[in-house]
């Protein structure tokens, strides 16, 4: 990024060049979505909160996340779980959330955790819901957003940096953005709203180069996905019923003490101790594999075909118990490749003749 797009230098001339752009930046196909989330839905819950009551429909809150979806990552099941929502709950639990907001507008987490009890909604779509409410105030929490404002010249410090989506994210996007709000209105002595950072920070993310995006080659072994719920139910229970809360992709905490009671609060085998278990394995296959003088051979088949001849050479049950097998084999191992184990064949005459023929004649005078 350059210097002069940073958060802690960007100008408001620099700023108001990026939203000039914005536009440019959004596909036609959800140019409708777009309105509605920047102007038709705000614009209709000023309106409510004149009569006395904001509230979202039903309707407005799956077009949201639509937009949303569709703005950013593409979550596929995320749409069908947020449908599921009843009318009344979408409308009470949002009417509640407004109305915490407007009690303390600088304790916005009450509002948050308010909106995080609809289905399908984590602490991201709980900001949009809100940024629509209070646009100049709160802003959208944009995976674009968040790695402009916390943004280093590093690897995974950029625009690839991860996010958890946690409430606590959140809140330092907050901040930053009120930081960032306010310098720029004192330098233009002109009013600078949250959303106008989020245009220009995903004016900045898209048009970020692929390097600096540090996107993966195809060649490259993948990394493991330390997101994944099953990473993080493990995360989890290491941590036990007096740790730290942790919460799923869709930013959901998750219930310690039903993942312990089910779990038996036992982690997963560490990779290392589980690679250890099978080495002893990995050398008796290695062995056996030598004895029958084909080393390198790691076929299963193969190898359970040899612990049958062995037993049957050895007069052991035939599909007798793998372990007094293998047992027998390598017990025996010197003895019976001595006298059973495949030998290798002697060359014939022609074969012998053929070879120095082949060692002699550089064929390559020939092509």
């Amino acid at each position: 990024m350059k210097a002069n797009d940073s958060a802690s230098q960007i100008s408001f001339d620099t700023l108001r060049t990026h939203l000039l752009s914005y536009d440019s930046h959004i596909p036609d196909k959800i140019q409708g979505l777009e309105q509605l989330r920047l102007s038709t839905i705000p614009e209709t819950l000023v309106q409510r909160k004149k009569n006395g009551k904001s509230f979202l429909e039903k309707t407005e809150l799956t077009s949201l996340v639509e937009w949303k979806l569709k703005h950013g990552t593409y979550r596929p099941n995320l749409t069908k779980l947020v449908a599921s929502n009843s009318v009344k709950d979408v409308r009470e639990t949002t009417k509640k959330a407004f109305e915490l907001y407007e009690v303390d507008k600088d304790d916005y987490g009450k509002s948050i955790t308010a909106l995080n009890k609809l289905k399908g909604i984590g602490p991201a779509t709980s900001s949009l819901l809100l940024s629509c409410y209070d646009p100049v105030r709160v802003p959208f929490f944009s995976d674009e957003l968040y790695r402009y404002l916390h943004w280093e010249d590093a690897k995974s410090k950029g625009w690839d940096r991860k996010i958890n989506y946690t409430i606590k994210e959140y809140k330092t996007l907050f901040e930053r953005v009120a930081e960032l709000r306010e310098r720029l209105e004192k330098q233009s002595g002109i009013g600078v709203s949250a959303v106008d950072i989020e245009k220009a920070a995903y004016v900045l993310g898209k048009d970020a180069p692929i390097a600096e995006k540090a996107k993966k080659s195809h060649a490259r072994v993948p990394e493991i996905n330390l997101d994944s719920n099953i990473a993080r139910i493990d995360e989890c229970r290491r941590k036990g019923l007096n740790g730290s809360p942790t919460y799923d992709t869709l930013g959901f905490e998750l219930d310690k003490e039903y993942i312990i009671k089910h779990t038996g609060g036992h982690p997963r085998p560490h990779g290392a101790k589980t690679l250890d278990r099978l080495e002893p394995k990995r050398k008796d296959s290695e062995k056996k594999a030598g004895i029958m003088g084909v080393a390198g051979d790691d076929n299963k088949i193969h190898e359970q075909a040899w612990d049958d001849r062995v037993a049957k050479d050895l007069g052991s049950a035939f599909h007798g118990c793998f372990e007094q097998r293998k047992q027998a084999l390598l017990s025996t191992a010197d003895e019976w490749s001595k006298e059973r184990a495949p030998k290798k064949r002697e060359m014939t005459l022609f074969e012998d003749i053929a070879e120095s023929v082949r060692q002699s004649v550089n064929f390559a005078d020939f092509q």
